[in-house]
């Protein structure tokens, strides 16, 4: 994977399975990433390689232009999101958020709402693939949301991932995502 020759400014929240992955992934490409979990061990890695810490969502946000989520659940992603020190508290106008989580396409669409009325943009890029993908940078990423802000965020999707696939509006990626998960259980039990 080649470096940008333009950094970006760049957050990553939720250093799980496939969050610690994607963020090393934005590192490699030379972007400034500034990084949180709740586990903060999770991170060290990441700052070995040149991440930034933050101690809450906030700050995150706060140091970033993009702030990507990778989080288990809706429930982590509504708290991670709006929550009190959330990432929109501390998003400038005009910045975006990319939820690269699997969640529900209401909560999807939701969260879109409210971003789209405090100023912000907003990105649907779950990932399919697994682990072993994310690790070679080479995870599915299906994307939903405004073609444009698209557009202004592909490198950033294309440092993590390949293929990357817009599927449509903000809500889309969500119902593929489900989609692929069944096909995907119906061919392990078969």
């Amino acid at each position: 994977m080649s470096k940008t020759t333009t950094p970006r400014n760049c957050g990553f929240i939720g250093l799980g399975h496939l969050g610690v992955y994607l963020a090393a992934s934005l590192i490699r490409a030379g972007h400034n990433v500034t990084i949180h979990d709740l586990n903060k061990s999770l991170g060290d890695g990441l700052v070995a390689k040149g991440a930034k810490w933050a101690n809450s969502a906030k700050e995150v946000a706060q140091a970033s232009e993009v702030v990507f989520t990778c989080l288990p659940s809706p429930r982590a992603i509504d708290a991670v999101v709006d929550g009190e020190n959330g990432i929109f508290c501390g998003l400038a106008k005009g910045a975006t958020w990319i939820d690269m989580s699997t969640n529900d396409r209401s909560e999807t669409l939701r969260l879109g709402e409210i971003a789209n009325k405090l100023g912000f943009n907003t990105l649907e890029s779950p990932v399919t693939g697994g682990v072993h993908k994310a690790a070679e940078g080479d995870i599915t990423v299906l994307v939903g949301g405004d073609q444009k802000v698209f557009a202004a965020h592909k490198d950033l999707l294309e440092a993590m991932g390949k293929p990357v696939l817009y599927v449509g509006e903000l809500g889309s990626a969500a119902v593929i995502k489900v989609i692929t998960n069944m096909l995907a259980f119906i061919h392990l039990v078969a």
